[in-house]
C-alpha cells in the first residue's frame, strides 16, 4: 500500500529516485522560498512607490484646489467690489446714474422746446411712491419747457400708457414755506388710465428694477428706452404733466409749514 501511495504521489520506492525526488521537490522548493522574500520586496517597492505616487497626486490635487478655491474666491471678491461700485453711486454725485454717462452735452444743446397744451407751473411739484410702474413707457429725450413766469427749463419727457403709484404722497411747495400735500389711503396703489399721460421730468430718483440706484435728470439721462419700467422708494420732481385719469384711492389732503 505504501509503495501505491508512493506511485500515485509520483515517488519511486527506490532509493536514488526517492533521493532525485526529493533533491527535485527541494530544488523546486528552494527557489520558491527565495522568491518569496523577493516577491515581498518587490510587493514592498511597489507599495513604496505607489504610496507616493498617491502623496503626489493628492498633495498635487490639494494644491490644485487650493488654488482653484483661491482663485474662485479672489474673481468673487472682484465681482462684488465692481458690482459695488457700479451699483452704488458716490454719495458726492447724487445725478450718477446707471450705467450711463453723467452728462450729454449734445442731447443737452440739442433740447427742443416744447409746444405744450399750457405753461408749467412756476414751482414743480414732488412726488414721493414705495413702487412706480410704467406701462407703455416712451423715453422722448431732453426737451425744453416753458413756465408761467416765463422760465425756461430742460426736463426729461416721458410719455406712458398706465401709471400705478404705491402709497402716493404728492407734495407742492406754497407761499411762505408752506406744503401742500395729497396723500392716498395707506397701502393703497393710485393709477392713471385712460389715454397717455406725457410727463416732464426735472429728477426721478430710485432704485431700478428694485435692485439699481439711479437719478435721472436732462444732466444724466436714461441710458436705453425700454417699455416697461419699475422703480422702489421713488422721489420724483416734475414740471408738469398732462393726460390720463389720475385715480387716489382714500384721497387725504392738508397743509403743513
Amino acid at each position: 500500500m505504501g509503495d501505491a501511495l508512493k506511485n500515485l504521489l509520483g515517488v519511486n520506492s527506490t532509493t536514488s529516485s526517492s533521493s532525485s525526488s526529493a533533491k527535485t521537490s527541494s530544488s523546486s522548493a528552494t527557489p520558491s522560498a527565495t522568491a518569496t522574500p523577493k516577491a515581498s520586496s518587490t510587493t514592498a517597492s511597489a507599495s513604496d512607490t505607489a504610496t507616493k505616487a498617491a502623496k503626489k497626486t493628492t498633495d498635487n490635487a490639494t494644491s490644485s484646489a487650493a488654488d482653484t478655491l483661491a482663485k474662485a474666491t479672489k474673481a468673487a471678491n472682484q465681482a462684488a467690489a465692481t458690482a459695488t461700485a457700479t451699483a452704488s453711486p458716490s454719495a458726492s454725485s447724487t445725478d450718477t446714474p446707471y450705467p450711463c454717462p453723467t452728462h450729454d452735452a449734445q442731447a443737452l444743446a440739442n433740447a427742443q422746446a416744447q409746444d405744450t397744451s399750457s405753461l408749467l407751473p412756476d414751482t414743480p411739484w414732488t412726488l414721493k411712491t414705495d413702487l412706480l410702474t410704467l406701462t407703455g413707457l416712451d423715453y422722448k429725450g431732453i426737451v425744453e419747457v416753458r413756465t408761467h413766469n416765463g422760465t425756461v427749463k430742460k426736463v426729461l419727457k416721458f410719455t406712458a400708457t398706465g401709471v400705478d403709484i404705491k402709497n402716493l404722497h404728492q407734495i407742492v411747495d406754497g407761499p411762505n414755506g408752506t406744503k401742500s400735500h395729497v396723500q392716498a389711503a395707506a397701502g393703497s396703489t393710485s393709477t392713471i388710465k385712460d389715454g397717455t399721460v406725457t410727463m416732464y421730468t426735472e429728477s426721478l430718483k430710485g432704485n431700478l428694477f428694485g435692485l439699481i440706484p439711479i437719478t435721472f435728470t436732462p444732466n444724466s439721462p436714461p441710458p436705453v428706452n425700454v417699455p416697461v419700467a419699475f422703480f422702489t422708494n421713488v422721489t420724483v420732481i416734475q414740471a408738469g404733466q398732462f393726460g390720463g385719469t389720475l385715480t387716489v384711492p382714500g384721497m387725504h389732503v392738508y397743509n403743513s409749514n
